[in-house]
């Protein structure tokens, strides 16, 4: 029994052993079988990934055909000008004035674009010709556009002008005879002549006129009932249109001219102002206060301490009234301004304001046919007409960092919008100030709200 249950002993191992070796074999067995699963498996994923992306990339052609479809294209014409002489360095025109706002309000309409269906394109087109304004629109075109430039005023449903007062008339009807449906906005000139002139065609104003911004110093210096003004202006055209809105301004707000006098000096005021100014702002009458009609910069800026009387300046120097001012930040303009200084490192100013404002508008009349299913057709943009229809017919208001719902008047088709008074370091107050009420809108208080377009300044 021993020697049996020794043998049996002696044998288990033996048997023990058969067993282990046969389920190594199996083991491996199963793991070959389970590796050409894994590899069966992944062969079948790698396949289906490699088809996919057909799908995906016809779907996204698809999309991005759509989205051409419905691609509005803007073309911001830039008169370039040279720096007039006599004009500091530090107050020179930045070189990418306007067009730096325009592609900042291309970035945030492109943002809700996605989503609805839509996008914004932008061509910068500068203009170095130095013809007359009394030239001939053809004349002018040849001069001005090349075929490529053409071609791009052709196929534009919006043109944003920014030019000088010489050369806005010809640019106008230059862009008029090129493609006479466009919707024409002016983000740079403030002149008020301007708002009566080209009525039968599609002209906006996004920049705020002359006599917004004397209506805006108008209300100040009644609300601190200073009463004696005494008006400086230089000898550009600009200037003298300027003086005008301003007198326009005193006779409405009965404020005393205590006199008018022209800066006729050639010379570089930074090196004689404390001896000059003293003598050209000398009146038989004393003034409280001092308005500087002085576009080009050739003297204003020396007035502040200066003057024979010394009181506050305002107009192109001191208390000025703006469109845009750097240090408003309400309304979520902060967050405008830092975007934009980030990105161009420079502050925003009011051409680059009137140029955001511009595409804003635009993209907000779009959105608006989104969403009423209006347009030529479902997969079109809207056309120059279609455009200027939404914002000037039907009154669209469009929200621009100012606190209130912006229209344009259908009168001179200008933008109404508060004007910032601030100086140099500080925002004073936005006009309109408060007791100037209007019956509609109390924008209304600033500016020419009883003439249309087609009535004389």
């Amino acid at each position: 029994m021993r020697s049996e249950i020794n043998g049996s002993a002696k044998a288990l191992p033996k048997a023990s052993v058969k067993c282990s070796t046969g389920s190594k074999r199996q083991t491996w067995a199963g793991l070959c079988a389970l590796t050409l699963s894994f590899v069966i498996y992944f062969s079948s994923l790698n396949a289906h990934a490699f088809t996919q992306p057909d799908a995906t990339t016809e779907k996204t052609n698809a999309n991005a055909k759509s989205m051409q479809d419905n691609e509005t294209q803007i073309v911001y014409i830039d008169a370039q000008r040279s720096t007039p002489a006599g004009t500091p360095l530090y107050l020179a025109r930045p070189e990418d004035e306007g067009i730096s706002g325009a592609n900042l309000g291309i970035e945030d309409a492109n943002i809700t674009g996605r989503f609805l269906g839509y996008s914004l394109s932008l061509t910068y087109l500068p203009v170095f010709s130095t013809s007359s304004s009394t030239a001939s629109a053809t004349i002018f075109n040849n001069a001005l556009f090349n075929a490529p430039s053409t071609d791009a005023i052709t196929r534009s449903d919006v043109v944003l002008l920014d030019s000088t007062d010489a050369k806005y008339q010809v640019l106008i009807n230059a862009i008029l005879s090129i493609n006479p449906n466009a919707l024409i906005i002016n983000v740079a000139s403030g002149n008020d002549a301007f708002r009566h002139q080209q009525c039968d065609a599609h002209v906006l104003h996004t920049f705020p006129s002359h006599q917004m911004k004397t209506d805006a110093l108008g209300q100040w210096l009644r609300t601190k009932r200073v009463n004696a003004v005494l008006t400086l202006q230089g000898t550009h055209d600009s200037d003298q249109a300027y003086l005008a809105a301003f007198l326009r301004t005193a006779k409405k707000f009965k404020i005393d001219i205590v006199e008018s006098k022209t800066w006729q000096a050639s010379f570089d005021l930074r090196r004689s102002a404390f001896s000059e100014i003293p003598l050209f702002t000398r009146t038989t009458k004393p003034y409280k206060a001092i308005f500087a009609a002085d576009t080009q910069s050739q003297f204003a800026y020396s007035l502040p301490f200066n003057t024979h009387h010394i009181v506050p300046i305002m107009g192109s120097a001191g208390l000025k009234p703006l469109g845009w001012h750097f240090t408003h930040e309400q309304w979520g303009a902060r967050q405008l301004q830092n975007r934009f200084k980030a990105q161009y490192s420079r502050t925003m100013n009011e051409v680059d304001y009137a140029a955001y404002a511009a595409i804003i508008a635009v993209s907000t009349a779009i959105q608006q046919s989104k969403q009423n299913g209006t347009g030529s057709s479902a997969n079109d943009s809207l056309t120059g007409t279609q455009l200027f229809n939404a914002l000037v017919q039907e009154q669209l208001s469009i929200a621009a960092y100012k606190g209130r719902q912006l229209t344009f008047r259908k009168g001179t088709r200008q933008l109404r919008q508060p004007i910032a008074l601030a100086h140099e370091e500080a925002l004073v107050i936005h006009a309109p100030l408060p007791g100037f009420l209007h019956q509609s809108d109390e924008l209304d208080t600033l500016g020419e709200t009883n003439k249309t377009c087609k009535d004389p300044l």
